[in-house]
């Protein structure tokens, strides 16, 4: 939810443009967006995450923790974003829904992207033309924003409990990368890609593009979305696996013998304690 806000008041402040599902056509469409002050767009963010239901006693200990550091995280994000200089693009859109086609695939592939605009002075890629030359066909830059937090330490003999200082990652995760591949790889056909992946936390921000990251290079993006590819194949084959069974439950029932619930991760099971007992009665049969 914390990361969800940062990239909000980003949008706030910078789209032009802001897909939404629209009521009325039942569907996501693009939205007409009034961009708002650094200010303002912070404190929409934060009635936003204030409107947050934490789901136990840890968790709300963090989004106290989170509500003095979301402003700080954002104006690392302003930073950021400012020193690409977004603002010179004519337009700026944010959540664009994409739907992708991969023959390899019985479903498509979806996905929204954080931000995208059209940039007309993006350097030629290495190897196509001297470094001193401009290219003069727009680039559609494509931003991946992901934050990183502080993490809430054990119980003192006093009961009380601090916060460890947020690192920014010292490369991409494995996951983002297939991420922002994805999207690169769903738009490459209308305009050249510039890729930006790009990090935050309350007190620093880092860029990962093309230039100083081999991960975002033309044919490793590639490679990255044909891993992404390869996972959802997976998926779709187990999935095929019980596609005779008319009950849900008998299909949940099978799955949870194929697959590892993966209990350890930090958050993935961050979903009450309700449905958590149930999935781990579902795994210890």
């Amino acid at each position: 939810a914390s990361g969800v806000v940062c990239n909000d008041a980003m949008q706030f402040h910078y789209s032009d443009e802001i897909w939404s599902f629209n009521p009325n056509q039942r569907k996501l469409a693009p939205h007409k967006n009034i961009k708002l002050s650094k200010d303002e767009a912070i404190a929409k963010a934060m009635e936003k995450f204030n409107e947050y239901v934490p789901v136990n006693e840890t968790d709300r200990l963090k989004k106290e923790h989170y509500q003095e550091t979301i402003p700080q995280t954002c104006q690392q994000g302003f930073l950021a974003f400012d020193s690409i200089n977004i603002k010179n693009s004519k337009k700026v859109v944010a959540e664009d829904s994409i739907n992708h086609i991969d023959n390899r695939l019985s479903l498509p592939i979806v996905g929204r992207t954080d931000l995208h605009f059209t940039d007309f002075k993006v350097p030629l890629r290495s190897g196509t033309a001297p470094s001193s030359v401009m290219a003069e066909a727009p680039f559609l830059s494509i931003c991946e924003l992901k934050t990183s937090w502080s993490r809430i330490g054990r119980a003192k003999r006093d009961g009380t409990r601090s916060f460890s200082s947020a690192k920014l990652p010292s490369r991409p995760n494995l996951n983002h990368l297939q991420q922002l591949a994805f999207y690169c790889f769903a738009k490459e056909k209308k305009l050249s890609i510039s890729p930006y992946l790009i990090y935050l936390t309350e007190g620093d921000f880092i860029i990962y593009t093309e230039k100083n990251c081999a991960d975002l290079e033309p044919q490793n993006l590639k490679n990255y979305y044909e891993q992404l590819v390869q996972n959802c194949i997976r998926k779709e084959r187990l999935l095929s696996r019980y596609i005779d069974l008319d009950e849900p439950d008998m299909i949940l029932e099978e799955i949870a013998k194929d697959v590892e619930p993966g209990f350890e991760h930090p958050f993935y099971w961050n979903i009450g304690a309700k449905h958590l007992a149930r999935a781990k009665k579902i795994w210890s049969n």
